[in-house]
């Protein structure tokens, strides 16, 4: 039985899983890569029979380059790169230019068309907010990217006089009482208004990832699913279907 690593680089963290030949997949594991995701290859614990790795990455071709030649290094792991393909699976891309569209993105409607077949929407929690809306022919109907929490705090702050101590993740469900607050406040409000106006207006299943999913979801609408491994999935669904 083959069994593939699967990585998904993003623009924070490095997650990888291995793939079985029968599609289960390994536990996922996560580690911050610090913008050199190869650095960690020597820290990766791969088990043995591994017969070739596929990345999906967003932090750019030389970080990507760098990360497959460690591995290949390291542990003799021959490469594949996830591109985004149109009409692939029967998931048709709404971007004229399929390849501007964020790998990450495109493997987690990918994973969710491939298992669904019907209408949905998956928003990322991250340094971006994304939100992508398919509908029930497979079309993806397009998306927005706006600034995460972390990101829209730090937004502000660097275009304000504001005094406050920085970007936190101290999130309520209300206002803010100080500047600190508000600033955070602000951004939560606005992460989370933006993934509910947007998912009332298209049906289907709601589906959030990212890093900070799980910060975010007590705030939302009802409906949204945790689906912390996507991209992972996404990736696995590729990977069996052979290169396109």
């Amino acid at each position: 039985m083959t069994a593939r690593l699967l990585i998904d680089v993003g623009n924070t963290r490095l997650k990888w899983t291995v793939a079985a030949g029968d599609g289960g997949l390994a536990p996922v594991q996560a580690l911050a890569h610090g913008g050199d995701p190869a650095a960690l290859v020597e820290w990766l614990p791969l088990p043995d029979g591994l017969h070739e790795a596929w990345i999906a990455n967003v932090t750019g071709d030389a970080a990507g380059e760098r990360l497959a030649a460690a591995l290949g290094v390291r542990h003799r792991l021959p490469t594949r790169f996830a591109r985004p393909v149109d009409g692939l699976a029967g998931l048709r891309l709404a971007y004229e230019d399929a390849t501007r569209l964020g790998v990450d993105r495109w493997l987690a409607l990918l994973a969710i068309w491939g298992r669904e077949r019907a209408a949905s929407c998956v928003a990322s929690a991250g340094t971006a907010l994304t939100f992508d809306a398919v509908d029930a022919r497979g079309q993806h109907l397009g998306g927005v990217i706006a600034p995460g929490l972390v990101t829209a705090q730090t937004a502000v702050l660097g275009a304000t006089r504001f005094a406050a101590s920085g970007p936190s993740q101290q999130f309520t469900a209300g206002l803010g009482r100080d500047t600190d607050a508000c600033v955070r406040q602000g951004a939560l409000h606005a992460c989370a208004g933006l993934l509910d106006r947007l998912a009332a207006r298209h049906p289907g299943p709601r589906y959030l990832i990212g890093g900070d999913a799980e910060t975010l979801a007590p705030h939302l609408d009802g409906g949204w699913q945790l689906r912390p491994d996507l991209v992972l999935e996404g990736l696995a669904a590729l990977a069996a279907a052979g290169p396109a």
